[in-house]
């Protein structure tokens, strides 16, 4: 989940309040792997191998979570999950396209091509609750998956969908925001 930058879209964070009691039903529904610590996390999610229905299972309950909270909580947008959030350890991420409200899901994702343009901004994390940190990422990123069908498909995104899939990504290798701060 990813607090809305209120430079790209004009969102304001600051001011918002955030549906604590909605935060914790989503964890224990959902079995969200929480905290700097968390060994889950902090592993590197393995390549999947054949588009199985328990993959698809995964993916299915990945985009539930991410449509779940939609207009339930103000100020905080869920906008992209990994599998290695809810304990699944897999080269899956999902998330909403952003201003559209399309759920795209990656599998097997690596970035192909990175912008030297970088840009600071506020970034928060499901993962991480009240932690806000500041992340250096590129602007433009390339990014090269498959679809739920097993199709290539290749991803150029700029802005804050450049920054949202490389926060996702990181996910997949282990990687928290709060190793950048």
């Amino acid at each position: 989940m990813e607090r809305i930058c209120r430079q790209e879209i004009g969102y304001k964070v600051e001011n918002s309040k955030i549906n604590m009691n909605f935060l914790k039903k989503l964890f224990n529904k959902s079995k969200i792997q929480t905290g700097a610590n968390n060994s889950i996390l902090r592993q590197k999610a393995k390549e999947v191998e054949k588009i199985t229905p328990a993959v698809l299972d995964i993916v299915k309950k990945i985009t539930e979570i991410i449509g779940e909270n939609r207009y339930q909580t103000p100020g905080l947008i869920n906008i992209g999950l990994a599998a290695s959030q809810i304990s699944q350890s897999l080269r899956i991420i999902a998330f909403r396209e952003w201003p559209a409200q399309n759920i795209i899901v990656l599998i097997n994702p690596r970035i192909t091509r990175q912008s030297k343009n970088r840009i600071v901004m506020e970034e928060s994390c499901l993962s991480l609750p009240g932690i806000v940190v500041l992340v250096e990422r590129a602007a433009r990123t390339t990014v090269q998956g498959l679809d739920i069908n097993g199709r290539k498909i290749e991803i150029r995104a700029k802005g804050f969908l450049a920054r949202m899939i490389q926060h996702e990504i990181d996910h997949l290798d282990g990687i928290l925001i709060t190793d950048y701060a």
